[in-house]
């Protein structure tokens, strides 16, 4: 059964997983934060860290198809 090349090696889980992270916060967090910064302070972490939340599943959402396409044979 072939499998993910990404899942055989530890160092490039470990660097998907770090860019993974590191994209949550940038992108997710450049997006979210704005949008609710006008409530006040408080109001722009919860904004980074909704904006970080959805990054990070519309990427698990696309990493399990890819990942589930190596399952078929």
């Amino acid at each position: 059964m072939p499998r993910n090349p990404v899942e055989r090696n530890v160092v490039t889980r470990f660097i998907l997983g770090f860019a993974v992270l590191t994209l949550m916060y940038v992108v997710g967090g450049a997006v979210g934060g704005p949008l609710v910064s006008m409530a006040g302070p408080v109001a722009g972490f919860i904004g980074v860290f909704v904006g970080a939340l959805v990054a990070f599943a519309l990427f698990a959402h696309w990493y399990a198809r890819y990942d589930a396409s190596f399952g078929t044979e």
